[in-house]
């Protein structure tokens, strides 16, 4: 008899009922399915090396803000941040960003990925978290992405369409090599993320 990881259950549980709530939604059937396979439910969970980054100074604001969302998401949260190895896309910075401060205000850890809690099979799921007043420049990568914004409001942008104000609670679904960009406003960002496939290259800069 397999044996059932109940911080797995409860995150499987969690991110399923939510996105088979908007299935019919762009990408998140493909989300939901590639999840499924995954089965953290029973995967033996990992040890990884704890890592924090100075933007994680904002989760204790965001975790509160996920609560009329989901409670039982934002207790999940708050057991595991300290648990997990947060990190920064090695192409970014200040200079790249044009924002002074701008990695002091950015970091994402991985829940299901090769730096995660859980092994993921050619897919990511994990957390971003962004600072207010930041400005996420236009980028791209090969993986196909769903968001799930944990919290809002906050602006996004795909190719040449206009920023569009997004709420808590939305999913925003970017296909293959898809530029898109994120601006916050005055409360931090949190959402979670999914890389379906393709994850090995990372996200770049489209000047």
């Amino acid at each position: 008899m397999t044996a059932i990881d109940p911080l797995g259950a409860r995150l499987n549980a969690i991110v399923r009922r939510h996105l088979a709530a908007r299935r019919a939604a762009e990408g998140v059937g493909l989300a939901l399915q590639r999840l499924e396979q995954q089965k953290i439910d029973t995967a033996r969970r990992r040890v990884t090396p704890a890592r924090r980054q100075v933007a994680c100074r904002h989760l204790p604001e965001s975790i509160a803000a996920i609560l009329p969302l989901d409670d039982s998401l934002a207790a999940l949260i708050a057991e595991v941040e300290d648990d997990l190895a947060w990190q920064q896309n090695v192409n970014y910075s200040d200079a790249a960003m044009n924002h002074p401060g701008y990695m002091d205000n950015y970091a994402y850890a991985e829940l299901v990925g090769p730096a995660g809690l859980w092994p993921g099979d050619d897919f990511l799921m994990g957390l971003l978290v962004l600072g207010p007043h930041l400005h996420y420049l236009d980028h791209s990568h090969p993986a196909p992405e769903l968001y799930w914004l944990l919290t809002g409001p906050s602006d996004w942008r795909a190719g040449s369409a206009d920023f569009a104000s997004r709420e808590q609670g939305e999913m925003i679904w970017h296909p293959p090599h898809k530029v898109h960009a994120t601006r916050t406003g005055t409360v931090p960002l949190l959402a979670l993320y999914i890389w379906t496939s393709d994850v090995e290259q990372p996200a770049r800069l489209v000047t």
